[in-house]
């Protein structure tokens, strides 16, 4: 049998290939990213794939016309939604799957950022979908409201935007903490966005750390998990 294609949308250079490509990958799905920062164009949606990803990056929604191409991930969005593509956004993927659905996308006050590790907790219509409990890594500026229609899975009353997981329909989960960043992903967010430590509501490069050392492996072993349920109706065999 044919592979099965996920389409992955990257919005900066990645240091790594990040770690839930390597699972899709290893689970035999033909993973196809697509840079449109980098001048990619997007596919056009057949309805046949087993999914679409929309990743983070450093882009901001609510200043969405900075960046022209963000107009066509958002038709993107809106195509995988009419052609019922399970789709999954993660933090700025979150974001704009938030706009298309018509909730406000915003930063937080007083240049709050959220940038380390964050206690989580599954909201009542989130159990089962995470741990009551949960630690999550968040690297994130802007956040977004509630879409009407949608579910509310996770929220958290350590960052800056509390609300982190929704999911929209059977197809459509979106989750603004990060649970695909690998250590050495971390590391080029440690290096190339460090001068955002010390902002209100961010984690100390050694908090960082330590959370990472601490939580990373129950969080990595949760999206595995994520990812073979969300794909699971579509999986390659």
């Amino acid at each position: 049998m044919a592979k099965r294609i996920i389409h992955i949308i990257e919005h900066w250079p990645l240091r790594e290939e990040d770690a839930g490509r390597r699972h899709l990958r290893a689970g035999g799905f033909d993973i196809r990213v697509h840079e449109p920062w980098k001048g990619d164009r997007l596919p056009a949606l057949t309805g046949d794939e087993a999914g679409v990803m929309v990743m983070g990056g450093p882009q901001m929604v609510s200043e969405h016309e900075k960046w022209p191409y963000l107009a066509d991930e958002f038709r993107l969005i809106e195509q995988a939604m009419e052609k019922a593509v399970p789709l999954v956004g993660i933090c700025l993927g979150s974001q704009m799957i938030a706009h298309v659905l018509g909730a406000t996308v915003k930063y937080a006050p007083d240049d709050g950022l959220s940038m380390g590790f964050y206690e989580t907790r599954a909201t009542p219509a989130g159990n089962g979908f995470m741990p009551k409990t949960f630690m999550t890594l968040n690297g994130n500026a802007q956040g977004w409201d509630l879409p009407s229609g949608a579910t509310l899975l996770a929220r958290s009353d350590e960052t800056v935007h509390p609300n982190q997981a929704f999911a929209y329909g059977d197809q459509v989960a979106a989750l603004q903490f990060h649970p695909e960043v690998t250590r050495g992903i971390l590391d080029q967010w440690q290096q190339e966005f460090g001068d955002a430590v010390g902002r209100p509501g961010s984690r100390s490069l050694a908090e960082q750390d330590a959370g990472f050392a601490a939580h990373d492996a129950a969080l990595k072993d949760w999206y595995r998990g994520f990812l073979d349920s969300r794909f699971q109706t579509q999986r390659a065999t």
